[in-house]
């Protein structure tokens, strides 16, 4: 790597390492992983670069992110899938579709989470989403909404505590 590109590696890590960090936490939900994909990201970045300058580097940089944290998913149900799997069958007899049972199941599962989130207050429903389907931190929906740390804290146990109810009630 010569000076310049040092320079410039240097620079990016410094103006977007923080919220590379940030993204990467609340999409993966651990801080070490997200570390390690942090660094991943600017090796991927030194590996591609063919000289051009990149007219947005932090866009470049979140769709590299994103792209670490998809293969990190795909890696690890693979592997939850190898370490669940029956040693005694092979498996290149499996179906890897789910079972018409399982579709029907998750499906009406999917639709009474979606009428559990209709029927929360709207400010309760708000902070769940945001933080739930937004990836938001608690702190960021309390700044978001105007409300305090503990009100979001308040408002996410409750919208958890509905919607668990109503899908165990059938």
């Amino acid at each position: 790597m010569d000076a310049h590109t040092h320079l410039e590696m240097s620079a990016l890590l410094r103006e977007h390492g923080q919220d590379l960090q940030q993204f990467l936490t609340r999409r993966l939900g651990c801080t070490e992983t997200a570390k390690d994909l942090v660094q991943d990201t600017f090796v991927r970045l030194l590996q591609n670069r063919s000289g051009e300058v990149l007219t947005n580097p932090r866009a470049f940089l979140f769709r590299i992110a994103t792209n670490l944290v998809i293969d990190h998913h795909r890696r690890s149900q693979y592997r939850e899938t190898l370490t669940l799997d029956d040693p005694d069958q092979p498996n290149d007899h499996r179906d890897p579709a789910p079972s018409v049972e399982t579709v029907v199941w998750s499906r009406e599962q999917v639709a009474r989470l979606e009428q559990a989130i209709a029927q929360l207050p709207p400010k309760c429903r708000q902070v769940f989403l945001l933080i739930k389907f937004h990836h938001l931190s608690h702190a960021e929906v309390a700044a978001k909404l105007g409300i305090s740390h503990s009100t979001v804290v308040k408002h996410l146990i409750k919208a958890v505590d509905f919607c668990r109810t109503r899908l165990e009630d059938r």
